[in-house]
């Protein structure tokens, strides 16, 4: 569990990029990235750039620069189960143990992109260990494009509301 106050960074400095396999991950196709996905760094990490909470998914998402190249690189979302302001009118969440998602920019571009291989799930939430999967967020398709079902509005023309009772 991580308690986070928000934005606080702490000023520590950690070297490690996760059991060392960090160097060059870059060059690899993203079906063997998994292989090389890092850990997530310590809560302090002078590498991390960015840490924030999203009330809509009830995610708390932190942003890093792992090879100091000036640009997020690696990103992590862990589910939450309590997010408050504290006294000092900052946000604050209690996060779960490890990271639900993990994001690496495989190609190197500088963006996160789930439907290229950059975008991992791990369902146990049981840290980096090889059995994250790969994750890709856009709507599953059957055969191709399949058209999107519309509701017709004209179909709901004559019905009111029902009143519960």
């Amino acid at each position: 569990m991580i308690v986070c106050g928000l934005p606080a960074l702490a000023e520590s400095w950690s070297d490690e990029m996760g059991r060392g396999r960090t160097a060059g991950f870059a060059e690899p196709a993203a079906d063997r990235a998994v292989a090389l996905l890092p850990e997530e760094p310590a809560e302090y990490d002078r590498r991390e750039v960015e840490a924030y909470y999203d009330w809509r998914n009830d995610l708390f998402f932190r942003r890093f620069d792992l090879r100091q190249t000036g640009a997020p690189d690696f990103m992590t979302a862990r589910r939450t189960y309590r997010a408050w302001v504290n006294e000092f009118g900052s946000p604050v969440a209690v996060t779960m143990a490890y990271p639900l998602f993990y994001w690496l920019d495989v190609n190197g571009n500088g963006e996160f992109e789930p439907g290229n291989g950059e975008m991992w799930s791990d369902p146990e939430e049981d840290g980096v260990n090889g059995n994250e999967q790969p994750y890709d967020p856009s709507p599953a398709r059957s055969g191709g494009d399949a058209p999107v079902p519309r509701l017709d509005p004209r179909s709901w023309e004559g019905r009111g509301r029902q009143e519960i009772r």
